[in-house]
């Protein structure tokens, strides 16, 4: 597991939480479109394509409330939608895929702006 680094800490302006500096979701910039930040999360695209919700925190859970904060995150942005939990590339930072509710990785009801 990495080590608290400060650079990062100063980097996002304690707007992320307990940052490592080996860790992607941490290290995570503006490569891709980003299409909500709030306090808690970062719902953006994937660099291979596709959705996910990024906890703002260097840990691998959620609790309840913000479980139920998320899913409403999400909700503002896409119809009918799974959270999927893998967590494979990165098992210590909490992050989960967006897709559509039949399961399929390809979820394109992304709400009108």
């Amino acid at each position: 597991m990495g080590k608290p680094n400060s650079t990062l800490k100063n980097r996002y302006e304690d707007t992320w939480s307990n940052v490592h500096d080996d860790c992607m979701l941490c290290e995570m910039n503006k490569r891709t479109k980003w299409y909500l930040e709030t306090k808690r999360f970062v719902v953006a695209e994937k660099l291979n394509g596709g959705p996910f919700v990024v906890l703002k925190e260097h840990r691998d859970t959620l609790t309840p409330s913000e479980w139920d904060q998320m899913e409403h995150i999400v909700g503002l942005l896409f119809d009918e939608f799974e959270i999927d939990i893998r967590m494979n590339l990165v098992p210590d930072h909490w992050h989960g895929h967006i897709l559509s509710s039949d399961g399929s990785s390809s979820i394109t009801s992304l709400k009108e702006e």
